[in-house]
């Protein structure tokens, strides 16, 4: 499998052991703002992303 479709083992560890025991006491309105902020995380990034590639050749190092 592709290692960027998949977490690190590291990374299931933290889901597993960090975030579901924290998540499981949020309440409706607690879990929809982490909702929202993990979206728009993830909106952040790949406008990140799309500037990179889009500049590509201006950052490359010689």
């Amino acid at each position: 499998m592709n290692m960027l479709t998949n977490l690190s083992l590291e990374q299931e560890f933290r889901l597993a052991v960090k975030y579901k025991k924290n998540i499981k006491n949020f309440n409706d309105s607690q879990s929809k703002e982490l909702l929202l902020a993990a979206v728009k995380k993830m909106m952040l990034k790949d406008n990140m992303i799309k500037f990179f590639i889009q500049n590509r050749n201006s950052f490359n190092v010689d």
